[in-house]
């Protein structure tokens, strides 16, 4: 797998708070200045996370407003399933340029980067959609877990997974979760935040845009394959250009997700079930190959982007805690009385 070449749009400031992160880890750094560095990640996992809060009220309102029968009807989308869904994420893209538009526009002191010194190529590409399928079936057995759970409690678990396949009615809902939804996410998550979070280091603003992508879903088992997924489209949206993380993630959703979902169930179930198993072990045994001969590589990565010491204090946030209890609350709303 070929090596990244970092690009030289990151802004001055980026580049001299990641000198100082630098990549020595900040082993030798004393109480006070590791305190303060701290102090300074907190507040920018805050905003970030505050930010990332905003944008799920407003879309859940945006949802609400678009979903009563009045508002329906006035607009003419009652009788077309998924409309309401597709301009409400219209809106929401709208909101993302209304607030951050400097970034998404490629200016101001974190813009999102468009054009990258270096294209993945191919064994990268294959790499991360290995990585996505190994990601997904670890949601799958998660799933499984957490459904035998669940019946062994008197509880019924209903995933965000089985509703979006019953709510697939028309070519609307398709295509606003196959094309849509990544596009705005991934100006959300992998633009704005992880933009914003770029000064930090590059590891942690990966890993910690991740976590919000995954608190912004409320589901226990989807979270865990957002988190991973995030991880994935993170490291290619940082090192190579949040285009390439976009279509990585409609085809996600558009082949991995609903195209599987199609084929799976208009196939005999049993059938069905070997092509799930066998997406399964694809996905696993390609993982184990490529993670074998990135080895190298991937830990000279991990080394050279190592966090500073103290920047994962930055998660002791305020920001962060309101959006994991209301992932917390979410998934738990999951759950019912059988």
């Amino acid at each position: 797998m070929q090596q990244p070449n970092h690009s030289s749009s990151d802004s001055s400031a980026t580049g001299s708070i990641e000198a100082d992160a630098g990549r020595r880890g900040g082993s030798g750094a004393s109480p006070g200045p590791a305190r303060s560095w701290s102090a300074q990640v907190r507040r920018g996992v805050d905003l970030q996370s505050l930010y990332a809060l905003v944008y799920l009220v407003v879309a859940n309102l945006i949802a609400g407003v678009l979903n009563l029968p009045s508002v329906a009807a006035a607009l003419g989308i009652a009788r077309q399933p998924g409309m309401a869904d597709l301009l409400g994420d219209l809106v929401m893209l709208v909101f993302l340029f209304g607030t951050r538009g400097q970034d998404l526009l490629g200016r101001g002191s974190n813009p999102v980067r468009y054009k990258a010194q270096t294209n993945p190529g191919p064994a990268v590409l294959i790499g991360a959609i290995l990585l996505i399928m190994l990601a997904s079936s670890i949601e799958t057995g998660f799933t499984w877990v957490v459904n035998q759970g669940s019946q062994a409690l008197g509880l019924v678990y209903h995933s965000t997974t089985s509703q979006i396949a019953a709510g697939q009615h028309g070519f609307l809902s398709p295509l606003d979760t196959a094309i849509l939804v990544p596009v705005v996410e991934e100006f959300l998550l992998r633009g704005v935040v992880m933009g914003r979070l770029r000064p930090y280091g590059r590891t942690f603003a990966i890993v910690t845009s991740s976590l919000i992508f995954a608190c912004l879903h409320g589901d226990i088992t989807q979270s865990l394959f957002t988190f991973l997924l995030g991880l994935v489209l993170g490291f290619i949206a940082m090192e190579y250009s949040i285009i390439w993380s976009m279509a990585l993630h409609i085809f996600n959703n558009l082949v991995l997700a609903d195209a599987m979902m199609w084929l799976t169930q208009t196939v005999p179930a049993r059938t069905g079930t070997m092509i799930n198993q066998g997406m399964t072990i694809l996905g696993l045994v390609g993982v184990l190959v490529v993670l074998w001969l990135i080895r190298g590589q991937l830990a000279d990565y991990l080394r050279a982007n190592r966090s500073r010491h103290g920047t994962y204090k930055g998660w002791i946030s305020l920001g962060l805690a309101v959006l994991v209890v209301l992932a917390v609350v979410n998934a738990a709303q999951r759950f019912s009385l059988a």
